[in-house]
C-alpha cells in the first residue's frame, strides 16, 4: 500500500453513489509513480434506474429486465459503461491524485458486461509522473471478470 493515506483529508459522502470518500490534498510532489486507490461498490438497480435518468439513457437493456431476458443473450440488466467510468472519475477527482485534477485523455475498454446486481472492485494507479500525469484503471467484478479497463492522461493543478 502506498503512502497515499497520510495526509489529511476531508470525509464525505456521496449519496448518488453510496460511497464514502477520503478527499485529500496533496502537494504535486508528495505523489509517486505505484500510488494505488482501490474502492468497492455494489451496483444496484437503484444506481443504474438513477443513473439512466440523470444521463438520459433509458435503454431498455440498462432498465428492463423482462426485455433483456426475452430480447437479448445477457444474464441481466447491463450496468451503464459511463456509470462505471463514473466510478473512475470519483476517484481521481477525490483520492488519486484528487481535487483539481482534469482528464485531457481517455481510452475506455468494456471486454465483459456488469450485470445490475455485481461487486466491482476499482483500481486506480498513478503510472507515470511528468507534466501530464498517467494513471491507469480497472474494474474487476467479485467473480474475477473484467468489465472496464483503460487509462487517463491527466493535468494536475499544483497546490
Amino acid at each position: 500500500m502506498s503512502s497515499f493515506f497520510k495526509f489529511s483529508s476531508k470525509f464525505l459522502f456521496y449519496p448518488l453513489l453510496g460511497c464514502h470518500w477520503n478527499i485529500q490534498t496533496r502537494s504535486f510532489t508528495s505523489f509517486k509513480e505505484g500510488d494505488t486507490v482501490t474502492l468497492a461498490k455494489k451496483i444496484t438497480q437503484e444506481d443504474v434506474e438513477k443513473f439512466a435518468k440523470l444521463s438520459g439513457d433509458t435503454n431498455p437493456i440498462h432498465i428492463d429486465r423482462v426485455y433483456v431476458k426475452n430480447r437479448t443473450n445477457f444474464d441481466d440488466c447491463v450496468v451503464h459503461g459511463a456509470l462505471l467510468n463514473g466510478l473512475v472519475s470519483g476517484v481521481i477527482g477525490t483520492r488519486l491524485p484528487g481535487p483539481g485534477t482534469l482528464v485531457v485523455k481517455q481510452e475506455l475498454n468494456f471486454p465483459s458486461p456488469c450485470y445490475v446486481g455485481e461487486e466491482v472492485n476499482l483500481t486506480v494507479r498513478l503510472r507515470e509522473l511528468r507534466k501530464i500525469v498517467t494513471v491507469d484503471f480497472s474494474c474487476v467484478t467479485d467473480s474475477g471478470k473484467i468489465v472496464l479497463w483503460g487509462n487517463c492522461k491527466l493535468r494536475l493543478q499544483r497546490l
